[in-house]
């Protein structure tokens, strides 16, 4: 398994405090630090020194999405499994991986994931919704759909699959300020594309923070719009015919003002009615179609 880190040393340490208790002779950690300026590098490496089951490995590009990579390049084992540094693994997490890694009846699946909590750092507005934040599909395991996909703060692909497909995209997840994301989403759609299954794991269970700063209004905002922006990058790399791209290109635009009235009214509407966390999530949503405009009106793709 591997943990990706970057300046977050103090919450790196719950991290790693969860997992080393699963982790047996069939496993190994390892401690990809991306770029850090502080003294998670420091710490990780140090940690990798008592215990032989870590391995320390620094990667000096900035990017969640090439950390990710340099770890499916350098493990050992024929599953990799991410966990955040910002997460901690509930117990059992690792031995509900195992189990599934050993069923023959998912011998398709190249990738797979479980149920996320929210562990927020301050209690959230009102305007947060109960689910906000929250991964959950059910009690029984079963493949997602084919537009869903596991979070990337706990998730496992098969490494020689997944190599083979292109790894994770660079263009897609965090990356120093950038907050790219969506890029196990793309990833999915690759692997299922080459004719691999997506698993939903209910028993792998983690508690991911919320920082306090994601809790509020212009951070949302700014996640929505980048959340637009990698959607749009997702949906033009998928539409190779460069004619077929264009024409999607200027009737998305064309549409983009309606989709922002539309959504900016329907919020107003809802407010209205005394519904705040609804008329939140549209509000928001018009962020993130701007966002996706945003994204067409680039060359780079």
């Amino acid at each position: 398994m591997a943990i990706c880190t970057r300046n977050r040393a103090g919450v790196l340490r719950e991290a790693v405090r969860s997992v080393l208790p699963q982790l047996g002779h069939d496993a190994e950690l390892l401690l990809v630090d991306n770029a850090s300026t502080d003294e998670t590098a420091a710490w990780a490496q140090q940690c990798a020194g008592t215990d032989p089951r870590i391995r320390f490995l620094s990667h000096a590009q900035p990017g969640i999405s090439q950390a990710r990579n340099r770890a499916l390049a350098e493990a050992r084992g024929s599953w990799v499994l991410f966990l955040d540094d910002d997460a901690t693994a509930r117990a059992g997490w690792l031995d509900a991986y195992r189990q599934f890694f050993q069923n023959p009846s998912v011998a398709r699946a190249a990738a797979v994931g479980g149920r996320v909590y929210p562990r927020y750092e301050k209690p959230p507005p009102a305007w947060i919704g109960a689910r906000e934040n929250l991964l959950d599909r059910g009690d029984q395991m079963a493949p997602f759909d084919d537009r869903g996909a596991p979070w990337g703060c706990s998730m496992a692909v098969a490494r020689a699959t997944t190599l083979q497909c292109g790894g994770f995209n660079p263009a897609l997840g965090r990356k120093g300020q950038s907050l790219m994301s969506a890029e196990e989403t793309e990833l999915c759609h690759r692997l299922r594309r080459a004719g691999h299954e997506v698993w939903w794991l209910p028993q792998a269970e983690i508690d991911h923070r919320v920082a306090a700063e994601r809790l509020t209004i212009a951070c949302v905002l700014r996640m929505m719009f980048c959340l637009g922006r990698s959607a749009a990058l997702i949906r033009l790399q998928m539409t190779p015919d460069p004619w077929r791209r264009l024409a999607f290109r200027v009737l998305r635009l064309m549409l983009t003002p309606l989709h922002l009235l539309f959504y900016l009214v329907a919020s107003v509407a809802v407010l209205l009615c005394g519904r705040l966390c609804p008329a939140a999530r549209l509000f928001f949503r018009s962020a993130r179609a701007t966002g996706f405009a945003y994204q067409l009106t680039l060359r780079c793709e």
